[in-house]
């Protein structure tokens, strides 16, 4: 997930468990008022129909059946690409910021008018990095699609990278707050891109501020706008 280095990042937010859920909190927070992920707060009141016509639904396309989001934080874009129809492998490295997305995904499995979605939604707490390079192995992903159609790399990757420089959020800035002193620069990722490049059928997506350097200083191939973001688009080289 993305954040802004202009936030402040030495307050300490600890993961703490309110009514069998984690969050995490800060000094002086209300027991239930830490950060942790909620799915039903993205507006969507047309479902996919008002996803396809935003940035990331554009960056997408209509053809992508597969992804691997392997940046996923609080899995806001991951929910967001099931949505779509698209079956989405989920990489999560920081531990904290795991708990909170499978407590998330436990929970939309449970809710009436989330489990459709959810079931095309698979986590795992590890780094891109380590993980990336093994989707060419037999039987490294397990999602319906993948072994029906008999192929084991996804059509897309998407990579949301935490990066410097000023940026605009949908979410509330508490939020941000805490990914960003949590989770911290992720000083690795320009390693990413070649990785997903390398491993992506169709496209590598990448978000970033709209005013941010493209990752690893690489041109797109071309690029979505948003308001605060922009989606840098590239095409896989697995295909």
């Amino acid at each position: 997930m993305s954040a802004s280095s202009k936030l402040p990042q030495s307050v300490a937010w600890t993961l703490e468990t309110f009514q069998g859920q984690p969050e995490l909190r800060q000094a002086g927070d209300k027991l239930g008022a830490g950060v942790r992920a909620d799915w039903k707060s993205l507006r969507l009141p047309d479902g996919a129909n008002s996803l396809r016509a935003q940035p990331l639904g554009r960056a997408a396309g209509k053809d992508i059946r597969t992804a691997v989001d392997a940046t996923a934080g609080l899995g806001y874009d991951t929910y967001a690409l099931a949505l779509l129809g698209v079956e989405v492998l989920a990489l999560e490295r920081n531990a904290k910021v795991f708990a909170l997305l499978a407590a998330e995904l436990a929970r939309a499995q449970n809710d009436e008018q989330l489990r459709a979605v959810a079931a095309r939604i698979s986590i795992e707490h590890v780094s891109a990095h380590q993980r990336l390079p093994t989707l060419r192995a037999r039987g490294a992903l397990t999602l319906p699609s993948f072994t029906a159609r008999g192929f084991v790399l996804p059509d897309m990757i998407l990579l949301d990278p935490m990066f410097g420089g000023q940026r605009g959020a949908a979410k509330p800035s508490k939020e941000i707050q805490a990914l960003c002193a949590t989770v911290g620069a992720d000083l690795d990722a320009d390693a990413l891109l070649d990785m997903a490049i390398a491993a992506a059928t169709q496209r590598v997506v990448v978000k970033r501020a709209r005013l941010a350097p493209p990752l690893a200083a690489r041109a797109p191939n071309w690029t979505i706008k948003g308001k605060l973001l922009r989606f840098d688009v590239y095409r896989g080289g697995a295909g």
